[in-house]
């Protein structure tokens, strides 16, 4: 039975890892029509859209001079007057190549806040050589980016992360049981692994569909009206995320068969508001589609409301 679970959850982790590695990639636009650019970044482009960046006011062009680039032969070139790329939503940790020379006049990249406030500028500099690090830039600011206008110049490898606004949370403090007070005993018992930056949490709900009422009331453990269900969640801010997963085919303190199998539902997402509540919601692909939204709080503070506390600095303590 132990090595059954073990495979299960092994299985869940690699398919997480995959997708978190992922999801917390910056993009970089290379410029060259090819992979993902495929279609978007077509030679002589002028104006074009690219995983919530969009181009305009310069165009895709090689010159066949390979100080110009940093990758492969093609790049945005600015040549007559401004380029402005924006983002459909805010970005950090923006990182370019920027250079002039070689006909190319020397220009200025100007990163500007959403309500038009300059919040950085950088400076192209002189070609050297291919691919060159010392020619690459970065914005020096904390504020979120919402457009940037390239005065000239010759831009390549353009790097950019997404912005989140969300207060970091430690997810230690999330450890346990917690329980949505508005139930009787449903709830989401949390695991936090602190080196793969990951939370794990089994949810212990109930079928929608109704049970008959029994003369006298009895709870019929392992009934099919008892449900499970796991997600391994990817953390950002104070926010964790990721596929809920359920299981079938078992029975109730039984051995596993062959028949039993996992697979993913629908998604969950949890915002820790506060070290003593937390924000669930949930969409669940089958049954043409349920979704919903909850609070939950540790088990502690629910059965013991007068006498327990927390704080976000700190281990919960005691009123």
């Amino acid at each position: 039975m132990k090595n059954h679970w073990s495979i299960f959850f092994a299985a869940v982790l690699l398919t997480i890892l995959a997708t978190a590695s992922v999801a917390q990639e910056s993009t970089t636009i290379f410029f060259d029509n090819n992979g993902v650019e495929t279609g978007v970044t077509t030679p002589g482009a002028t104006s074009f859209s690219f995983r919530g960046s969009n181009w305009s006011g310069g165009i895709v062009a090689t010159e066949g001079s390979p100080p110009l680039y940093a990758s492969g032969a093609w790049s945005y070139e600015v040549p007559n007057g401004p380029a402005t790329v924006t983002f459909d939503n805010p970005v950090m940790d923006v990182n370019f190549f920027y250079v002039h020379g070689n006909g190319f006049a020397a220009g200025t990249a100007t990163a500007m806040a959403s309500n038009g406030a300059v919040l950085d500028t950088v400076d192209s500099n002189i070609v050297t050589t291919f691919g060159d690090q010392d020619n690459f830039v970065t914005f020096n600011t904390s504020e979120p980016i919402a457009s940037i206008e390239f005065s000239a110049g010759v831009i390549d490898n353009f790097s950019f992360s997404p912005f989140s606004d969300a207060q970091p949370f430690d997810f230690q403090l999330a450890e346990g049981a917690w329980l949505n007070p508005d139930t009787d005993g449903e709830g989401i018992l949390f695991d936090f692994g602190p080196t793969l930056d990951l939370l794990f949490g089994a949810w212990f709900t109930f079928t929608i569909d109704p049970v008959a009422p029994v003369d006298p009331p009895e709870i019929e453990v392992g009934f099919d009206g008892q449900r499970w269900m796991t997600a391994l969640m990817t953390l950002e801010g104070n926010v964790a995320s990721g596929p809920l997963r359920a299981r079938q085919g078992g029975a109730f303190d039984m051995p596993p068969t062959d028949i039993e199998s996992s697979m993913d539902v629908g998604e969950i997402t949890i915002e820790f508001l506060d070290c003593d509540l937390a924000q669930v919601d949930y969409i669940i692909d089958s049954a043409g589609g349920i979704s919903g939204s909850f609070n939950i709080q540790p088990l502690e503070q629910v059965v013991n409301p007068n006498g327990f506390s927390c704080s976000l600095d700190g281990t919960p303590t005691a009123n």
